[in-house]
């Protein structure tokens, strides 16, 4: 939508379709009250703007009304979120990663250690035989975290709630960033239709084309705390 100038017989108007973004009231001679006068200085500023008015309509004498003044639409809201996983978050992450402080394989044969973490999230790398205490184990994840947060604040594009943040850092945490990135659930929560991606959330219950109880568990948690509701009854 363009700018334009608009003459009325109390003004000049620098016009935005149909309303008003600036305008230069006329003041009468005071000998000759016919006359128009009005002071031009400030419309410098209008034809320097990269989109400078191109036209102008003249409506003295017509009877035209007034136009209304353009108010810009209201920003978005800011996101309630830090861009950091809140308590609830972590636990529910802790609850179903577990504390291992050696490394095992995975049911695909990767080398995890302390909650969750492996070589793909970045170092220390995991290798046969490695230890770390729980303080170690609790550094790690945090580092984790900050690449799981990173990429949903990324990812997300709307006004986002700290639960709702969380929740996806823990859903994404599990399934990879990609799968995440590419999901419905996102899509939806950036479409602000957030009970539908709150129920995309159980449709990722499946492992080798089974439910699994512990998924199905973790994702009825992180669909509560994206709710805001009570996920402590499915740690």
């Amino acid at each position: 939508m363009g700018t334009w100038i608009k003459e009325t017989d109390n003004a000049i108007y620098l016009m935005q379709g149909n309303t008003w973004l600036s305008r230069i009231t006329k003041y009468p001679s005071t000998n000759n009250p016919k006359e128009q006068t009005i002071d031009v200085t400030g419309m410098e500023a209008w034809f320097l703007r990269p989109d400078a008015p191109s036209a102008m309509t003249i409506a003295l004498g017509t009877g035209a009304p007034e136009p209304e003044q353009w108010v810009a639409p209201p920003p978005p809201p800011p996101s309630a979120t830090s861009g950091k996983t809140n308590d609830a978050g972590v636990e529910i992450i802790k609850s179903f990663e577990g504390l291992r402080t050696t490394a095992y394989q995975d049911s695909v044969g990767v080398w995890t250690i302390g909650y969750g973490h492996t070589s793909m999230a970045g170092s220390p790398t995991v290798y046969a035989g490695m230890t770390i205490t729980t303080a170690e184990a609790e550094t790690i994840l945090r580092q984790d975290l900050n690449v799981f947060e990173a990429g949903v604040t990324q990812a997300v594009t709307t006004a986002t709630t700290s639960d709702q943040f969380s929740a996806m850092v823990s859903f994404s945490f599990n399934v990879g960033l990609g799968a995440y990135q590419d999901s419905t659930l996102l899509k939806k929560h950036n479409g602000r239709d957030f009970a539908g991606a709150a129920d995309e959330f159980l449709r990722w219950v499946y492992a080798g084309g089974e439910v699994l109880p512990g998924l199905e568990r973790r994702r009825k948690a992180e669909r509560a705390l994206y709710l805001s509701q009570d996920y402590s009854q499915y740690l």
